[in-house]
């Protein structure tokens, strides 16, 4: 592979690291451009290969060690709590919504499909960064 090559494939890693998120990419990426510089020196295929694979596995590790670190400390969020009440913003789809929950936006799905769309929901369980909503009323009770 040649310049260009190595270029272009580190540019590619770098922009699909927009989909992911996880930065995995962005070191692969980053990586590339060791081999492209090699070439420039006139370095062997295998040469540009090793350092590919070397500057790959040290900037995946760098990756690691500072998602440990932010991991470490104390979580500023605090705790969603079951039971509580939501505010839809707007429904996206029939199972799909943005809500507010403790002056913040969410996304929340339903527990069942099945389920009217409502103004307000309660937080049955979370699932990653969504909330698992039930928006059945509840029963009146006789007092």
């Amino acid at each position: 592979m040649d310049f260009i090559s190595w270029t272009v494939f580190a540019i590619l890693c770098m922009l699909a690291e927009f989909t992911s998120g996880s930065f995995y990419l962005l070191a692969i990426g980053i990586a590339m451009l060791y081999p492209a510089v090699a070439d420039v020196l006139g370095a062997p295929m295998n040469v540009q290969v090793g350092l590919l694979v070397g500057g790959s596995i040290v900037h995946i590790l760098i990756v690691i060690m500072l998602r440990k670190r932010k991991g470490a400390g104390p979580s500023t969020v605090a705790p969603v709590g079951m039971g509580e009440r939501v505010d839809v913003i707007e429904w996206l789809d029939e199972c799909s919504a943005r809500v507010t929950y403790r002056g913040e936006e969410w996304g929340a799905d339903k527990v069942d499909a099945e389920m009217p769309d409502a103004d307000h929901g309660t937080i049955e369980s979370v699932r990653g960064s969504r909330l698992i909503i039930s928006t059945r009323e509840e029963p009146a009770k006789n007092t």
